[in-house]
């Protein structure tokens, strides 16, 4: 793959970066997967219905089949006696409903040939054997209609969608067993940096737990790619080096060592391998992130600190991550809010603020900071609904200001 270069050091806005990106991207291929394992997957064929939904005329209601001819003059005061003949029950059929006669009817079941209306059980009364029919009922009232829903051959989910259950339904109503669905990415996640040590072991002196890597995994699955966790670079071009060399994967998504430190080693190693295309992007946290190639497999760059890794994600792999499986919205839907106080930011830079959200009245909902905002804060990430994306032209945005918010839950 290639990911058209932006050269030097110029800064390049959010939104040119990841158009640069996802243009460059195509989707891996497709699979076939059962109907049990296909929700979170990427549909990649359009389905249609193999037939008519409902597959025939059915009551909405239990109450009665009834032609509305025989029950025209009834009301409360005066009903209408009507000898019960049959009944109809879902996954059975009555007999033909004659003139003057009505047939028991229940949710679901065929409406009898002969009849034109249901009455909710609600509106009746039961004597001996007949029923009494206390409303005078209009044609086609509480008449599920065949075909009302879908048609055959109706285009009913579009490839490119994710499947979440409701779909997963769907699919199984239109008589699929399995789908043919697009290949997950492989993902070998890479941290960097002499101080880190993995989760669970108890950091020495001057040394830090690695949480980067376990949220890139688990942010990894969530997107819909197959992690495989690559180790932990030391701070030397040589490590770092050996770790990419022997690497195999769709993308390589690494942590740290992606700025221009004495000891971060990352870019340098990467334009020797590959290539890279862009390293500074105007938003705040996260400028220093690296997109590039590394023997022709997509590489992402992600800063050390795990707020702005974190964004960074959200922002580039996890839409590069839902492209490769052929989603026609890689990126998540915004929404907007209204700011419930004033912010301000550093002029030229989109800056991506954690924030909590309040339902107030019939408006926007409000949003408000999450805590402190620095990088290396996990309280306000954890704490945050989403994240407001407040313009890379403002230096400040007033209390009641309505910006773009990416949620998060």
């Amino acid at each position: 793959m290639s990911v058209p270069t932006v050269a030097g050091d110029v800064l390049e806005s959010v939104a040119g970066a990841q158009q640069r990106l996802l243009a460059s991207l195509s989707p891996l291929g497709r699979e076939s997967v059962a109907l049990g394992d296909a929700l979170g997957r990427v549909l990649a064929e359009t389905l249609h219905a193999g037939r008519d939904l409902p597959g025939f005329d059915n009551s909405a209601m239990d109450g009665y089949a009834v032609r509305a001819v025989d029950i025209a003059a009834a009301s409360s005061s005066l009903p209408v006696a009507l000898p019960v003949v049959g009944e109809s029950r879902a996954g059975g059929q009555a007999a033909e409903l004659t003139p003057g006669r009505a047939i028991r009817i229940m949710t679901g079941a065929p409406l009898p040939a002969g009849a034109d209306t249901v009455v909710r059980q609600e509106d009746t009364r039961r004597r001996a054997g007949d029923v009494l029919i206390e409303v005078a009922a209009a044609t086609g009232t509480y008449i599920r209609r065949r075909g009302e829903d879908l048609v055959a051959g109706q285009a009913v989910l579009e490839a490119g969608r994710t499947l979440t259950p409701i779909e997963v339904g769907i699919a199984a109503a239109l008589g699929h067993d399995s789908v043919r669905v697009g290949r997950r990415p492989r993902v070998g996640v890479l941290a960097t940096g002499d101080e880190l040590v993995t989760a669970g072991s108890a950091p020495g002196p001057g040394q830090v737990v690695d949480s980067n890597s376990p949220m890139v995994i688990a942010a990894v699955r969530e997107a819909g790619g197959e992690p495989t966790f690559m180790g932990i670079a030391a701070d030397t071009a040589e490590d770092v080096r050996r770790l990419l060399q022997r690497a195999e994967f769709d993308i390589i998504v690494s942590s740290a060592g992606v700025s221009v430190g004495a000891h971060d080693h990352v870019r340098d190693v990467v334009a020797e391998l590959g290539e890279v295309n862009t390293w500074r992007v105007a938003m705040r946290p996260g400028k220093p992130m690296l997109i590039g190639t590394v023997g022709g497999t997509l590489f992402l760059g992600l800063p050390g600190n795990p707020v702005s890794a974190s964004v960074t994600f959200e922002l580039f792999v996890r839409p590069a991550i839902r492209r490769l499986q052929g989603a026609t919205e890689p990126m998540r839907r915004r929404i907007p809010v209204q700011l419930g106080e004033t912010m301000t930011k550093p002029l030229g830079l989109e800056t991506y603020t954690r924030a909590v959200l309040e339902w107030v009245g019939g408006g926007l909902p409000v949003a408000t900071s999450s805590g402190a905002q620095g990088s290396h804060m996990l309280r306000s990430l954890a704490a945050a609904d989403g994240l407001l994306v407040l313009p890379a032209a403002a230096a400040e945005l007033p209390s009641g200001s309505v910006v773009d918010m990416i949620p998060l839950r």
